[in-house]
């Protein structure tokens, strides 16, 4: 999930059998407005780290 800088979710995408390396960076290329990530484990909801443009 993508926050921007206010907090707010403003991105969403399952990562599936992608490059999780590879998503991060084309997510902060392509969409200026997410501040920062947090990873989930999709199945059981849960909370995995948080990710921050540098």
């Amino acid at each position: 999930m993508g926050y921007s800088e206010a907090q707010q979710m403003v991105y969403t995408k399952l990562v599936g059998d992608l490059d999780v390396d590879d998503m991060i960076r084309e997510i902060f290329k392509e969409h200026p407005e997410v501040y920062y990530l947090h990873a989930r484990n999709a199945e059981a909801c849960c909370y995995i780290c948080k990710i921050e443009r540098v």
